[in-house]
């Protein structure tokens, strides 16, 4: 599930449940959309919901966050999994965790 919440000044878009499947294309098009049409609008993302991410949504994840979108972790994974994002971790040959899809 995606909710957005907005301001005058930023979008958060509020994750909840699994970042998978046909999750990840939907976020990167919203994401996307977001971005051509209000480029100066500061995105973030809320994993604080987020029970489960697939090598994807990583990846989706990772090249949201070199565009400046903030990632907001609640638990520990997901702390985890935005600090390998931060520190560049590569999510290609990590495949055991996407048979959990």
């Amino acid at each position: 599930m995606i909710i957005e919440q907005s301001d005058e000044s930023s979008l958060t878009f509020k994750l909840a449940g699994k970042l998978a499947g046909e999750w990840t294309p939907e976020l990167e098009r919203c994401w996307r959309g977001v971005a051509t049409a209000t480029p100066s609008l500061f995105v973030r993302i809320d994993l604080s919901e987020v029970t489960f991410v697939s090598n994807a949504g990583k990846r989706l994840l990772a090249v949201m966050a070199r565009a400046g979108v903030e990632l907001i972790a609640a638990d520990v994974l997901m702390k985890a999994l935005v600090e390998q994002i931060a520190q560049g971790h590569s999510f290609d040959e990590d495949t055991n965790s996407e048979r959990a899809e």
